[in-house]
């Protein structure tokens, strides 16, 4: 329970109030109305001089509030305005101790142990070991994706976009400078938009639609524009009327039946005649979540080596890219070992020590050469891996695969782990057929 306190208490709460001010009674007007956040807990340290008593490590600011509004004749005690004690009286009298007794705390060891996790909730977002501010995209779908929004998701998901353009927007994209185009009247006139209810709408067919939001998305992106340079209506309406004609979109195509641009799909991207639009090589290829391509089929006979490889078509590479680069250079070095050894050809040199492993750009080397000279495959098959031997900057070079398990600061990343794969693939469809 939550109980008065001593003087040296006293000056403790003062301390508080002095450097937080309104700021705590904006707390306490909070915890009358609502109690104390679910999300949250006080951080405690048992006291080792009062037998039962706890020290608050975290939470002083709940804590004081909750006083306060407990007990009013302590607001009588400290220092404040009068405006301060009104609004601290009102409160209290709505307060329901319920709401937050009995209080939720968690017990640490030590305060050394306390001031490590206080460190990581106060000193910022640590790389995401700390609390993580939510991006301008992320607040925005967590308020029911307003135009803005729903304009960037159509360009990200209908625009062919490169995974150096995706990856800028996926960054601090500039959403709210988005939304003052977009809600400006006679940037929406001209580029043949609306918004009813919430909803970003256009008469457009698909294709004329994209056109300007992909433009103007980008120039966000890759800062071709800034905040600076749309502040003002006239400034927005320079910018669209710069636009070049093949990024402005034909308004004597508009259907007179405007439709939500959210509720457009693949299938609205075919022209009038009813035959697909002509769209980019890319955008027949379905999206790259796995470094092993779906239509990748190998006949994989040794039981461990199968495994691997069902782990390697099932980890995600957004997720797993270390797990994934491991797995690669293990998938094939044990692959060209199974495939020298049925050969009968050692995997192994003598040396005056002794026999010694031979290396893994060795051994890739011989597979080759052995399919080859056996008439399996041709020379050409093979360029991207027989690149990669002699290239140690090349994806598919065993010095890289070697580097992302005995470097420690080599650090995997999708691109290269697909090419690497792309490149190996040949190979690897001739030693299991």
């Amino acid at each position: 329970m939550l109980h008065t306190c001593s003087h040296p208490q006293r000056d403790a709460m003062q301390k508080i109030l002095n450097e937080q001010k309104v700021k705590l009674i904006n707390l306490a007007e909070s915890i009358a109305a609502k109690g104390f956040s679910p999300m949250d807990r006080c951080l405690v340290l048992r006291s080792n001089i009062r037998t039962g008593k706890f020290i608050v490590l975290e939470g002083n600011r709940r804590v004081l509030a909750t006083k306060l509004l407990k007990n009013p004749s302590l607001v009588t005690t400290l220092v404040m305005p009068e405006a301060f004690k009104k609004r601290l009286q009102k409160a209290a009298k709505t307060l329901d101790v319920k709401k937050v007794e009995p209080v939720d705390c968690y017990e640490v060891a030590d305060r050394a142990e306390g001031i490590d996790w206080i460190r990581q909730r106060h000193t910022g977002e640590d790389d995401g070991r700390g609390i993580v501010s939510w991006s301008a995209i992320a607040g925005s779908r967590f308020r029911g994706r307003d135009p803005a929004l729903q304009a960037l998701d159509f360009v990200l998901e209908h625009a062919e976009l490169t995974d150096d353009q995706k990856e800028l927007i996926s960054g601090k994209f500039p959403l709210t400078t988005l939304d003052r185009l977009l809600s400006t009247p006679s940037v929406r006139s001209t580029i043949g938009f609306d918004i009813e209810k919430g909803k970003l709408r256009t008469e457009l067919p698909a294709e004329e639609a994209l056109k300007p939001l992909k433009r103007i998305v980008l120039d966000l992106a890759e800062k071709t524009v800034t905040v600076t340079d749309l502040k003002k209506v006239g400034q927005q309406e320079d910018y669209i009327a710069r636009m070049k004609s093949a990024d402005k979109p034909n308004l004597s195509r508009k259907s007179g039946t405007p439709s939500a641009i959210e509720s457009m799909t693949e299938k609205d991207f075919r022209s009038k005649a009813g035959a697909p639009a002509k769209r980019s090589r890319s955008a027949r290829t379905p999206a790259r979540h796995n470094v092993v391509p779906k239509s990748c089929k190998l006949n994989v006979t040794n039981a461990k080596i199968a495994e691997i490889y069902a782990e390697l078509r099932s980890l995600q590479l957004s997720k797993h890219p270390h797990a994934i680069a491991v797995l690669l250079r293990v998938f094939l070095e044990t692959s060209v070992d199974q495939y020298l050894t049925r050969a009968r050809i050692p995997l192994t040199v003598p040396t005056p020590a002794g026999n010694k492993d031979k290396s893994l750009k060795k051994k890739v080397d011989e597979t080759i050469d052995h399919l080859v000279t056996n008439g399996i495959a041709a020379k050409k098959d093979f360029v991207g891996v027989t690149k990669g031997l002699s290239d140690v900057n090349h994806p598919f070079s065993p010095d890289i695969l070697n580097a992302y398990i005995h470097n420690s600061f080599f650090t995997p990343v999708e691109r290269d782990l697909t090419a690497a794969w792309d490149n190996g693939q040949p190979l690897f469809e001739r030693i299991w057929p």
